[in-house]
């Protein structure tokens, strides 16, 4: 079968979706060395290609051992916790050119923690994985999701993969096309993904492909319910051409470190990516984050007093950088419209909010915060 073009070319688009993965490991993967308690990370790659496209951009395995070998070498001949990967891909001669551009460029050894291949069709593979995982203790696991397609992925896969809490997953949908065939006729197989979400009769009309891919994002949320935090990175290739990456996560500080990553990507909205062309005059032009809609949905959150994490955790599910609230307070603060206490009552320290995960979990009521009406 020949294969298609977008699988043997790298366009910007897909450049963009492994340097979303690519940040957000680096952060996730420093702060899991960092803590004594996890002793393991496992990586899972479902659908790992060949690793590098024709035109020579480097796929989602090479950018994983890249992370993870800038942290081995980082750490001066200290010890570093093992990760291990496992790279799939139902055909074998993808994995075996991903092998020899792996040992071609000298990506891996054997210091760096366990490096595995495997040639499994994804629903025979899912099932094994979602079983290592339910086991791991003291241990994480990481699952990347870039389906040749969407018809193999289920809502069932995320929420199964999620289940032990120990898991996050970084899923790549082709929403365009989805959107595409929900307007133009539902083929089966779209009907049995968003089932899984929302009963198909309920399931509101899109009209847009944003639309489609807000309406996504909320129904695996409501699927998963509160314990959970899902996010989206909206990618355009052209014109209303839209894909999505979805990240899901029981762990509010894994959360924290997508947001950083999305917004390094796209700094005025942290919502997503486009192309622009070279002819673009404003493509140089220095950009700062929009936080005119965080003001406003903040100023009605704390009509009522809030703490320092009810704050953080409100930021976070703006899909806001705590930095980015700091700022909006610090404008309030100087305009005194908003009261800022202790936990005793006594006046706080101009300027410190404490939105910060250490924080949240440490002195979650070191202040509150409200509005003065």
């Amino acid at each position: 079968m020949a294969l298609k073009d977008s699988q043997t070319k790298m366009y910007d688009h897909s450049e963009v979706k492994v340097r979303l993965l690519k940040l957000y490991l680096e952060r996730y993967l420093n702060i899991m060395n960092s803590l004594s308690y996890i002793k393991a990370i496992h990586l899972f790659d479902m659908f790992c290609g060949e690793g590098v496209y024709y035109n020579g951009g480097k796929g989602s395995p090479l950018q994983i051992l890249e992370v993870i070998k800038s942290i081995h070498e980082k750490s001066n001949g200290n010890k570093t916790m093992p990760i291990n990967c496992l790279f799939n891909d139902i055909e074998k001669w993808k994995t075996d050119k991903l092998q020899n551009e792996i040992a071609s460029k000298a990506l891996h050894n054997k210091e760096m923690g366990k490096l595995e291949f495997s040639n499994e069709d994804y629903k025979n593979l899912l099932p094994n994985t979602v079983q290592f995982i339910n086991k791991l203790k003291n241990e994480k696991a990481f699952v990347f999701i870039d389906p040749y397609g969407y018809k193999e992925i289920r809502m069932s896969d995320i929420r199964n993969l999620l289940t032990s809490k120990s898991s996050e997953v970084l899923l790549f949908l082709p929403t365009q096309f989805m959107f595409r065939f929900e307007e133009k006729g539902t083929p089966e197989s779209l009907k049995e993904f968003i089932s899984e979400i929302v009963p198909k009769d309920q399931w509101p009309k899109s009209e847009t492909g944003i639309d489609f891919i807000e309406k996504l994002n909320d129904g695996f949320q409501n699927a998963l319910g509160d314990d959970f935090f899902v996010d989206s990175f909206v990618i355009t290739r052209d014109k209303n051409q839209f894909f999505c990456l979805f990240y899901f996560t029981s762990h509010i500080y894994g959360f924290d470190r997508m947001q950083d990553a999305k917004w390094e990507i796209d700094e005025e909205e942290g919502r997503g990516w486009q192309y622009e062309d070279d002819t673009n005059l404003f493509g140089g032009v220095a950009k700062t984050p929009n936080t005119f809609i965080l003001e406003r949905k903040l100023k009605e959150f704390l009509v009522n007093p809030k703490t320092n994490s009810d704050v953080y955790k409100f930021t976070l599910h703006q899909r806001h950088k705590p930095s980015h609230t700091n700022q909006v307070l610090l404008k309030l603060q100087a305009e005194k419209k908003i009261e800022v206490v202790n936990k005793d009552g006594s006046t706080a320290r101009k300027s410190s909010f404490y939105l910060n995960y250490k924080a949240h979990k440490e002195t979650p009521d070191k202040i509150q915060m409200k509005i003065i009406i």
